[in-house]
């Protein structure tokens, strides 16, 4: 018949998301039963910084001290590999705010827990220029890398290098996932 099935990963994911059964997604049940809604199997905990403890991220050699890391439930099904390779951080910026709002909670790939990164255009990515993180829309070209902002409000200028220059930007992570935590 030509069709396929998504991975089994992906069926979990998606029976979370419209929080029905995977059987009822398989076609398997009629009734749309209740997919398991205990938090314990569907989230993992991850650490937490607020903009307060954010600079203990980076760089590694001169991370403040920390009495302890807070820490936040996030669902298990964002994740592509390990959960150890993420962090989660509040938002206290309005540079991205027609998509992330500040005090809105991300979901950031630590690029310094992985050993190859990929920045692509459309992703999200948080830096570190001129002292201050930032988060912003990758447009790349042949010769140049733009990180935009994309806001509402004006006053957050686009910053652009070449691809030389944007090597040196200290690059912390991508965002993956936003979630406000009420």
């Amino acid at each position: 018949s030509g069709a396929s099935l998504p991975p089994g990963k992906e069926i979990i994911r998606l029976a979370s998301i419209f929080d029905v059964s995977t059987d009822y997604l398989l076609g398997l049940d009629d009734t749309p039963s209740e997919y398991i809604t205990d938090e314990s199997t569907n989230s993992i905990e991850l650490d937490y910084f607020d903009s307060s403890n954010f600079d203990y991220l980076y760089p590694h050699e001169a991370r403040k001290k920390v009495d302890s890391i807070q820490k936040i439930k996030v669902p298990k099904h964002i994740f592509d590999d390990s959960p150890d390779h993420y962090f989660v951080a509040k938002v206290r910026t309005d540079s991205m705010n027609r998509l992330i709002n500040n005090g809105d909670n991300i979901v950031v790939l630590d690029f310094n827990k992985v050993k190859d990164f990929h920045i692509e255009s459309g992703d999200i990515i948080v830096i570190k220029v001129n002292g201050d993180f930032r988060i912003v829309h990758i447009r790349k070209t042949d010769s140049r890398i733009y990180l935009e902002p994309y806001s509402y409000l004006d006053g957050f200028e686009t910053l652009v290098y070449s691809n030389e220059e944007f090597e040196l930007v200290p690059k912390i992570g991508k965002i993956i996932y936003t979630f406000r935590h009420f």
